[in-house]
């Protein structure tokens, strides 16, 4: 009895599946190996490329040389001293007489004295009493619109009233600005300069005439 070969038995029909298999697989190896081939290649371009980078960021620094110090002048020599000769003067001087000449002189007259000037006196009261040109409301009117707040008390918030004590000379000037109790170094300089800034009042008088008279006067530093 002849046997028969079953259709999956026979291998002879797969053989180019196997094949086709075999060339995919070495299509692939081939393939590896090229693209392993040509990044090995990229990589060491790209190293080379770095060093030479890093080789041009590199500064090349000379140390200066040290200069030699310049060799010290040599000291001159000694001059030469020539021997001296001493000639004897035989010539005489004639004494000069001084008796003739008086010990101390003649006291000069002194005719120029300056005279003692007497300060006149200085009233605390007075039966007429001075006073600003235009009374008390033109005083404070002037005040308002020459004085000026310091920026500095301002901003350390100083404020307070300020004592100043001057004088009235006869004539109506002002002289002998002083403080007599103060808030700050800023707003006593500043009342201080306002007082020397006014305008000449109207002198105090005594007896009907006219006299010095010393005049405190408040100032109100005041924020608003």
């Amino acid at each position: 009895m002849e046997l028969k070969k079953s259709r999956e038995a026979d291998l002879e029909r797969k053989v180019w599946v196997f094949r086709s298999l075999g060339l995919i697989l070495i299509a692939s190896v081939v393939l590896m190996a090229f693209t392993y081939t040509v990044a090995d290649a990229d990589e060491k371009i790209l190293v080379q490329e770095t060093n030479s980078m890093q080789d041009e960021l590199v500064f090349e620094i000379e140390v200066p040389e040290e200069e030699p110090e310049p060799e010290p002048d040599q000291a001159p020599p000694p001059p030469v001293i020539e021997d001296i000769e001493v000639v004897e003067d035989d010539e005489e001087i004639e004494e000069i007489d001084l008796s003739a000449i008086e010990d101390e002189p003649d006291d000069v007259p002194v005719d120029d004295v300056e005279p003692v000037i007497e300060e006149e006196p200085i009233a605390d009261f007075a039966e007429v009493e001075p006073s600003f040109p235009g009374g008390e409301g033109a005083m404070m009117t002037w005040i308002q619109s020459h004085i000026e707040y310091p920026q500095i008390a301002v901003e350390m918030g100083e404020q307070g009233i300020v004592y100043v004590q001057f004088v009235v000379n006869k004539d109506g000037s002002i002289e002998q600005v002083k403080i007599m109790r103060g808030v700050s170094d800023a707003l006593d300089d500043e009342a201080k300069r306002v007082v020397k800034n006014m305008p000449k009042w109207t002198p105090g008088e005594q007896a009907g005439k006219k006299v010095r008279v010393r005049y405190t006067l408040p100032i109100h530093f005041k924020l608003g």
